[in-house]
Protein backbone atom coordinates (compact mmCIF):
# COMPACT_ATOMS: atom_id res chain seq x y z
CA UNK A 1 0.00 0.00 0.00
CA UNK A 2 1.52 3.63 -0.96
CA UNK A 3 1.74 5.54 1.86
CA UNK A 4 -0.95 9.09 1.85
CA UNK A 5 -2.48 11.87 3.66
CA UNK A 6 -6.46 11.96 3.92
CA UNK A 7 -7.78 15.52 4.59
CA UNK A 8 -11.62 16.09 6.09
CA UNK A 9 -11.71 19.38 7.96
CA UNK A 10 -15.33 19.62 7.34
CA UNK A 11 -17.43 18.52 9.97
CA UNK A 12 -20.88 16.55 8.74
CA UNK A 13 -23.92 17.16 10.73
CA UNK A 14 -26.59 15.66 9.25
CA UNK A 15 -30.45 14.91 9.82
CA UNK A 16 -34.05 15.19 8.53
CA UNK A 17 -34.88 19.01 9.66
CA UNK A 18 -31.78 19.92 10.66
CA UNK A 19 -31.45 23.13 9.12
CA UNK A 20 -33.74 24.50 11.91
CA UNK A 21 -30.70 24.39 14.06
CA UNK A 22 -29.11 26.85 11.91
CA UNK A 23 -28.52 29.48 14.64
CA UNK A 24 -27.17 27.26 17.52
CA UNK A 25 -24.81 25.56 14.85
CA UNK A 26 -23.76 29.10 14.16
CA UNK A 27 -23.36 30.33 17.77
CA UNK A 28 -20.73 27.29 18.43
CA UNK A 29 -18.37 29.42 16.45
CA UNK A 30 -19.23 32.88 18.16
CA UNK A 31 -21.21 34.36 15.50
CA UNK A 32 -22.74 37.54 16.16
CA UNK A 33 -24.12 38.39 12.88
CA UNK A 34 -24.64 36.09 10.18
CA UNK A 35 -24.56 36.52 6.20
CA UNK A 36 -26.48 34.21 4.37
CA UNK A 37 -25.83 34.01 0.65
CA UNK A 38 -28.44 32.33 -1.67
CA UNK A 39 -29.77 32.58 -4.86
CA UNK A 40 -33.06 33.88 -7.06
CA UNK A 41 -34.47 30.93 -7.32
CA UNK A 42 -34.20 29.74 -3.30
CA UNK A 43 -35.27 33.15 -2.30
CA UNK A 44 -38.85 32.09 -3.94
CA UNK A 45 -39.34 28.71 -2.32
CA UNK A 46 -39.59 27.89 1.76
CA UNK A 47 -36.06 26.72 1.85
CA UNK A 48 -35.14 29.76 3.82
CA UNK A 49 -38.06 29.26 6.39
CA UNK A 50 -36.73 26.81 8.92
CA UNK A 51 -33.63 29.14 8.59
CA UNK A 52 -34.70 32.36 9.40
CA UNK A 53 -37.07 31.03 12.15
CA UNK A 54 -33.94 29.53 13.75
CA UNK A 55 -31.91 33.06 13.53
CA UNK A 56 -35.27 34.95 14.96
CA UNK A 57 -35.69 32.53 18.01
CA UNK A 58 -32.31 33.19 19.03
CA UNK A 59 -32.15 36.58 18.36
CA UNK A 60 -29.21 36.10 16.30
CA UNK A 61 -29.12 38.91 13.36
CA UNK A 62 -28.79 38.21 10.07
CA UNK A 63 -28.76 39.90 6.43
CA UNK A 64 -29.80 37.71 3.07
CA UNK A 65 -27.61 38.25 -0.08
CA UNK A 66 -30.02 36.50 -2.62
CA UNK A 67 -28.47 37.65 -6.20
CA UNK A 68 -26.13 34.69 -6.24
CA UNK A 69 -25.91 33.43 -9.97
CA UNK A 70 -24.62 30.28 -11.82
CA UNK A 71 -21.49 30.03 -12.95
CA UNK A 72 -20.15 33.40 -10.24
CA UNK A 73 -17.92 35.87 -12.08
CA UNK A 74 -14.95 37.59 -10.83
CA UNK A 75 -16.47 40.86 -10.61
CA UNK A 76 -19.98 39.54 -9.09
CA UNK A 77 -17.46 37.74 -6.27
CA UNK A 78 -15.53 41.12 -5.66
CA UNK A 79 -18.88 42.72 -5.44
CA UNK A 80 -20.23 40.88 -2.54
CA UNK A 81 -17.51 40.10 -1.03
CA UNK A 82 -17.41 44.59 -0.41
CA UNK A 83 -21.59 43.90 0.78
CA UNK A 84 -20.12 41.28 3.57
CA UNK A 85 -17.24 43.35 4.75
CA UNK A 86 -19.88 46.53 5.03
CA UNK A 87 -22.33 44.18 6.66
CA UNK A 88 -20.64 43.44 10.02
CA UNK A 89 -21.08 40.39 9.91
CA UNK A 90 -18.86 38.02 11.55
CA UNK A 91 -20.48 34.32 9.92
CA UNK A 92 -21.58 33.43 6.44
CA UNK A 93 -24.32 30.79 6.03
CA UNK A 94 -24.18 29.53 2.59
CA UNK A 95 -27.83 28.38 1.35
CA UNK A 96 -28.27 26.24 -2.12
CA UNK A 97 -26.26 24.77 -4.81
CA UNK A 98 -22.26 24.92 -6.11
CA UNK A 99 -22.29 28.60 -7.22
CA UNK A 100 -23.69 30.12 -3.56
CA UNK A 101 -21.34 27.75 -1.98
CA UNK A 102 -18.28 28.67 -4.34
CA UNK A 103 -19.22 32.48 -3.96
CA UNK A 104 -19.43 32.04 -0.26
CA UNK A 105 -16.24 30.21 -0.06
CA UNK A 106 -14.75 33.03 -1.78
CA UNK A 107 -16.24 35.73 -0.43
CA UNK A 108 -14.92 34.45 3.03
CA UNK A 109 -11.64 34.24 1.78
CA UNK A 110 -11.28 37.84 0.74
CA UNK A 111 -12.79 39.28 4.30
CA UNK A 112 -8.72 37.49 5.47
CA UNK A 113 -7.23 38.17 2.01
CA UNK A 114 -6.39 41.36 0.42
CA UNK A 115 -7.12 41.69 -3.69
CA UNK A 116 -9.67 40.00 -6.04
CA UNK A 117 -10.72 36.59 -6.43
CA UNK A 118 -8.95 37.02 -9.14
CA UNK A 119 -5.59 37.22 -7.60
CA UNK A 120 -6.14 33.86 -5.93
CA UNK A 121 -7.10 31.79 -8.81
CA UNK A 122 -5.15 29.20 -10.46
CA UNK A 123 -1.78 30.94 -12.05
CA UNK A 124 -2.99 34.00 -10.14
CA UNK A 125 -0.50 36.31 -8.51
CA UNK A 126 -1.29 35.77 -4.63
CA UNK A 127 -1.79 32.37 -2.42
CA UNK A 128 -3.63 32.18 0.76
CA UNK A 129 -2.12 32.99 3.68
CA UNK A 130 -4.77 33.64 6.12
CA UNK A 131 -7.79 32.15 7.61
CA UNK A 132 -11.23 32.49 6.27
CA UNK A 133 -13.92 34.06 7.79
CA UNK A 134 -16.22 31.11 8.98
CA UNK A 135 -18.62 29.66 6.97
CA UNK A 136 -21.02 27.50 7.54
CA UNK A 137 -22.87 25.39 4.52
CA UNK A 138 -26.83 24.31 3.55
CA UNK A 139 -26.24 22.31 0.54
CA UNK A 140 -29.74 22.06 -1.12
CA UNK A 141 -28.65 19.88 -4.03
CA UNK A 142 -26.97 16.21 -3.99
CA UNK A 143 -23.95 17.09 -6.87
CA UNK A 144 -21.64 19.51 -6.28
CA UNK A 145 -19.87 18.52 -3.14
CA UNK A 146 -18.55 21.89 -2.77
CA UNK A 147 -19.30 21.82 0.82
CA UNK A 148 -16.81 19.46 1.95
CA UNK A 149 -14.03 20.68 -0.15
CA UNK A 150 -11.09 23.10 -0.08
CA UNK A 151 -11.83 24.70 -4.03
CA UNK A 152 -14.31 27.74 -5.76
CA UNK A 153 -14.59 27.11 -9.12
CA UNK A 154 -15.14 30.98 -10.28
CA UNK A 155 -15.91 32.12 -14.06
CA UNK A 156 -13.81 34.52 -15.63
CA UNK A 157 -15.40 35.87 -18.25
CA UNK A 158 -12.97 38.28 -20.30
CA UNK A 159 -10.71 34.62 -20.92
CA UNK A 160 -13.97 32.19 -21.08
CA UNK A 161 -12.88 29.81 -18.84
CA UNK A 162 -13.25 28.39 -15.17
CA UNK A 163 -10.91 28.09 -12.82
CA UNK A 164 -10.85 27.60 -8.93
CA UNK A 165 -8.81 29.20 -6.08
CA UNK A 166 -7.92 26.43 -3.91
CA UNK A 167 -6.56 26.27 -0.14
CA UNK A 168 -7.38 23.93 2.94
CA UNK A 169 -7.73 27.82 4.50
CA UNK A 170 -11.27 28.30 2.26
CA UNK A 171 -13.18 24.69 3.41
CA UNK A 172 -16.15 24.89 5.39
CA UNK A 173 -16.76 24.06 9.10
CA UNK A 174 -19.58 22.63 8.89
CA UNK A 175 -21.78 20.81 6.13
CA UNK A 176 -25.11 20.86 7.39
CA UNK A 177 -26.63 18.19 5.42
CA UNK A 178 -31.19 18.25 5.21
CA UNK A 179 -32.70 16.30 2.92
CA UNK A 180 -36.00 18.09 3.69
CA UNK A 181 -34.30 21.00 1.51
CA UNK A 182 -33.56 18.82 -1.65
CA UNK A 183 -37.25 17.35 -1.85
CA UNK A 184 -38.56 20.00 -4.12
CA UNK A 185 -35.43 19.64 -6.49
CA UNK A 186 -36.27 19.33 -10.36
CA UNK A 187 -36.44 16.39 -11.88
CA UNK A 188 -33.33 16.97 -14.41
CA UNK A 189 -31.33 19.28 -11.92
CA UNK A 190 -31.85 16.14 -9.45
CA UNK A 191 -30.31 13.52 -12.42
CA UNK A 192 -27.61 16.63 -13.37
CA UNK A 193 -26.49 17.02 -9.87
CA UNK A 194 -26.64 13.17 -9.17
CA UNK A 195 -24.80 12.34 -12.21
CA UNK A 196 -21.83 15.06 -11.05
CA UNK A 197 -21.73 13.52 -7.99
CA UNK A 198 -20.98 9.83 -9.38
CA UNK A 199 -18.33 11.54 -11.77
CA UNK A 200 -16.44 13.09 -8.60
CA UNK A 201 -17.06 9.17 -6.99
CA UNK A 202 -15.98 7.46 -10.31
CA UNK A 203 -13.07 10.11 -10.78
CA UNK A 204 -11.29 9.91 -7.63
CA UNK A 205 -11.50 6.43 -7.42
CA UNK A 206 -9.37 5.97 -10.56
CA UNK A 207 -7.50 8.69 -10.12
CA UNK A 208 -3.54 7.79 -10.10
CA UNK A 209 -3.71 9.84 -6.85
CA UNK A 210 -6.30 7.32 -5.09
CA UNK A 211 -5.87 6.06 -1.24
CA UNK A 212 -7.26 3.36 0.41
CA UNK A 213 -9.60 5.77 2.31
CA UNK A 214 -10.57 7.80 -0.74
CA UNK A 215 -11.44 4.15 -2.29
CA UNK A 216 -14.06 3.17 0.17
CA UNK A 217 -15.60 6.65 0.45
CA UNK A 218 -16.18 6.69 -3.56
CA UNK A 219 -17.36 3.22 -3.75
CA UNK A 220 -20.00 3.47 -1.06
CA UNK A 221 -20.89 6.98 -2.78
CA UNK A 222 -21.21 5.16 -6.42
CA UNK A 223 -23.39 2.25 -4.68
CA UNK A 224 -26.23 4.99 -2.95
CA UNK A 225 -25.99 6.60 -6.54
CA UNK A 226 -26.75 3.60 -8.31
CA UNK A 227 -28.82 2.72 -5.92
CA UNK A 228 -30.94 5.76 -5.27
CA UNK A 229 -30.59 8.18 -7.83
CA UNK A 230 -33.19 7.08 -10.48
CA UNK A 231 -35.72 7.28 -7.37
CA UNK A 232 -35.10 11.10 -6.49
CA UNK A 233 -35.91 11.70 -10.38
CA UNK A 234 -38.95 9.41 -10.34
CA UNK A 235 -40.33 10.88 -6.82
CA UNK A 236 -38.18 13.88 -5.18
CA UNK A 237 -40.73 13.28 -1.80
CA UNK A 238 -39.08 10.29 -1.15
CA UNK A 239 -36.94 11.21 2.13
CA UNK A 240 -34.99 8.00 1.80
CA UNK A 241 -33.61 8.36 -1.86
CA UNK A 242 -33.01 12.25 -1.02
CA UNK A 243 -31.63 11.20 2.22
CA UNK A 244 -28.92 8.55 0.76
CA UNK A 245 -28.15 11.03 -2.69
CA UNK A 246 -27.35 13.85 0.38
CA UNK A 247 -24.57 11.39 1.86
CA UNK A 248 -22.76 10.18 -1.21
CA UNK A 249 -23.07 13.67 -2.56
CA UNK A 250 -21.00 14.56 -0.01
CA UNK A 251 -18.44 11.74 0.63
CA UNK A 252 -18.03 11.58 -2.82
CA UNK A 253 -16.47 14.97 -2.66
CA UNK A 254 -14.35 14.17 0.08
CA UNK A 255 -13.12 11.52 -1.80
CA UNK A 256 -12.13 13.99 -5.15
CA UNK A 257 -10.38 16.51 -2.52
CA UNK A 258 -8.35 13.63 -1.60
CA UNK A 259 -8.40 11.53 -4.93
CA UNK A 260 -8.43 13.97 -7.25
CA UNK A 261 -10.30 14.14 -10.59
CA UNK A 262 -9.92 14.18 -14.09
CA UNK A 263 -11.05 14.41 -17.90
CA UNK A 264 -14.32 14.66 -17.12
CA UNK A 265 -13.69 17.55 -14.92
CA UNK A 266 -11.29 19.33 -17.40
CA UNK A 267 -13.82 19.03 -19.84
CA UNK A 268 -16.50 20.20 -18.29
CA UNK A 269 -14.95 22.92 -16.83
CA UNK A 270 -13.53 24.18 -19.92
CA UNK A 271 -16.75 24.16 -21.42
CA UNK A 272 -18.56 25.95 -19.06
CA UNK A 273 -16.23 28.50 -19.57
CA UNK A 274 -16.29 28.43 -23.35
CA UNK A 275 -20.33 27.35 -23.82
CA UNK A 276 -21.68 28.18 -20.83
CA UNK A 277 -23.27 24.95 -20.16
CA UNK A 278 -24.18 23.86 -16.53
CA UNK A 279 -21.44 21.71 -15.09
CA UNK A 280 -23.75 19.12 -14.17
CA UNK A 281 -24.92 18.76 -17.67
CA UNK A 282 -21.61 18.91 -18.80
CA UNK A 283 -20.47 15.72 -16.55
CA UNK A 284 -23.48 13.54 -17.45
CA UNK A 285 -22.81 14.03 -20.98
CA UNK A 286 -19.19 13.28 -20.94
CA UNK A 287 -19.11 10.74 -18.48
CA UNK A 288 -19.70 7.30 -20.19
CA UNK A 289 -17.13 8.39 -22.98
CA UNK A 290 -14.36 10.06 -20.81
CA UNK A 291 -14.86 5.98 -18.85
CA UNK A 292 -14.41 4.05 -22.13
CA UNK A 293 -10.91 5.89 -23.15
CA UNK A 294 -9.85 5.64 -19.48
CA UNK A 295 -11.13 1.98 -19.00
CA UNK A 296 -7.48 0.33 -19.46
CA UNK A 297 -5.85 2.58 -17.48
CA UNK A 298 -7.20 0.51 -14.98
CA UNK A 299 -9.65 -2.50 -15.65
CA UNK A 300 -9.80 -4.10 -11.96
CA UNK A 301 -11.25 -0.28 -10.99
CA UNK A 302 -13.62 -0.30 -13.65
CA UNK A 303 -14.78 -3.82 -12.67
CA UNK A 304 -15.63 -2.88 -9.33
CA UNK A 305 -17.12 0.50 -10.25
CA UNK A 306 -19.45 -1.70 -12.72
CA UNK A 307 -20.32 -4.58 -9.55
CA UNK A 308 -20.96 -1.09 -7.39
CA UNK A 309 -23.79 0.27 -10.04
CA UNK A 310 -25.23 -3.18 -9.50
CA UNK A 311 -23.98 -4.51 -12.80
CA UNK A 312 -24.15 -8.74 -12.76
CA UNK A 313 -19.96 -9.64 -14.00
CA UNK A 314 -20.39 -13.17 -13.01
CA UNK A 315 -18.54 -15.32 -15.84
CA UNK A 316 -17.01 -12.24 -17.46
CA UNK A 317 -13.48 -11.52 -18.20
CA UNK A 318 -11.93 -8.96 -16.79
CA UNK A 319 -12.23 -6.62 -19.78
CA UNK A 320 -15.68 -7.44 -20.27
CA UNK A 321 -16.62 -6.71 -16.86
CA UNK A 322 -14.60 -3.28 -16.73
CA UNK A 323 -16.64 -2.30 -20.51
CA UNK A 324 -19.86 -2.44 -18.23
CA UNK A 325 -19.15 0.57 -16.66
CA UNK A 326 -19.78 2.81 -18.72
CA UNK A 327 -22.61 0.95 -20.24
CA UNK A 328 -24.39 1.34 -16.69
CA UNK A 329 -23.69 5.11 -16.25
CA UNK A 330 -25.00 5.65 -19.82
CA UNK A 331 -28.22 3.46 -19.06
CA UNK A 332 -28.28 5.63 -15.76
CA UNK A 333 -28.18 9.01 -17.98
CA UNK A 334 -30.71 7.34 -20.05
CA UNK A 335 -32.86 6.27 -17.40
CA UNK A 336 -32.79 10.22 -15.57
CA UNK A 337 -33.69 11.81 -19.01
CA UNK A 338 -30.68 13.82 -18.71
CA UNK A 339 -29.10 15.39 -21.99
CA UNK A 340 -27.21 12.70 -24.12
CA UNK A 341 -25.34 14.76 -26.98
CA UNK A 342 -23.81 17.98 -27.32
CA UNK A 343 -25.92 19.25 -29.95
CA UNK A 344 -28.39 19.34 -27.60
CA UNK A 345 -27.29 22.01 -25.53
CA UNK A 346 -25.82 24.08 -27.66
CA UNK A 347 -22.07 22.78 -28.14
CA UNK A 348 -20.79 22.92 -31.60
CA UNK A 349 -18.00 21.45 -33.37
CA UNK A 350 -16.53 25.25 -34.06
CA UNK A 351 -16.34 25.32 -29.59
CA UNK A 352 -13.72 22.55 -29.60
CA UNK A 353 -10.61 24.23 -29.91
CA UNK A 354 -11.29 26.22 -27.21
CA UNK A 355 -12.54 23.33 -24.87
CA UNK A 356 -9.70 21.15 -26.19
CA UNK A 357 -7.23 23.96 -25.03
CA UNK A 358 -8.93 24.59 -21.38
CA UNK A 359 -9.39 20.80 -21.50
CA UNK A 360 -5.31 20.29 -21.42
CA UNK A 361 -4.46 23.22 -19.18
CA UNK A 362 -6.46 21.26 -16.43
CA UNK A 363 -4.07 20.78 -13.34
CA UNK A 364 -5.70 17.57 -12.22
CA UNK A 365 -5.51 15.66 -16.04
CA UNK A 366 -1.86 14.77 -14.50
CA UNK A 367 -4.03 12.01 -12.66
CA UNK A 368 -5.87 11.12 -14.94
CA UNK A 369 -5.75 6.79 -15.10
CA UNK A 370 -4.72 7.44 -18.35
CA UNK A 371 -2.52 10.06 -19.74
CA UNK A 372 -4.58 11.82 -22.68
CA UNK A 373 -3.27 14.11 -25.86
CA UNK A 374 -5.45 16.48 -28.05
CA UNK A 375 -6.98 14.04 -30.22
CA UNK A 376 -8.45 11.76 -26.83
CA UNK A 377 -10.33 14.98 -26.03
CA UNK A 378 -11.27 15.48 -29.58
CA UNK A 379 -12.74 11.54 -29.84
CA UNK A 380 -14.38 12.04 -26.64
CA UNK A 381 -15.88 15.10 -27.93
CA UNK A 382 -17.14 13.70 -31.00
CA UNK A 383 -18.54 10.70 -29.41
CA UNK A 384 -20.85 12.72 -27.46
CA UNK A 385 -21.50 15.03 -29.88
CA UNK A 386 -24.66 14.07 -31.79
Amino acid sequence: MKDFVFRMPAKIKYGVGISGSIAAVCAEYGAKKVFVVTDSMIIKTNILDAIKESFEKANMPYEIYSDIVPDPAIETVDAIADVLRKSGADTVVAVGGGSPIDAAKSICMLQTNEGSVRDYLFGGSKTVTNPSMTLICVPTTAGSGSEMTASAVITDNQNQIKLSVTHDYIVPKVALIDPLLHVGMPGMITATTGIDALTHAIEAYVSLNASVVSDAMALHAMRLIGKYLRTAVANGADIEARSNMAIASSIAAAAFFNGGLGVVHGIAQSMGGVCHVPHGVANSLILPYAMERNVVGNLEKFKEIAIALGENVEGLSLREAADLAPAAVLQLAIDCRVPLKLVDVGVTREHFPEIIKGTMAYRLLAVNPCKLVEKDIVDILEKCYE
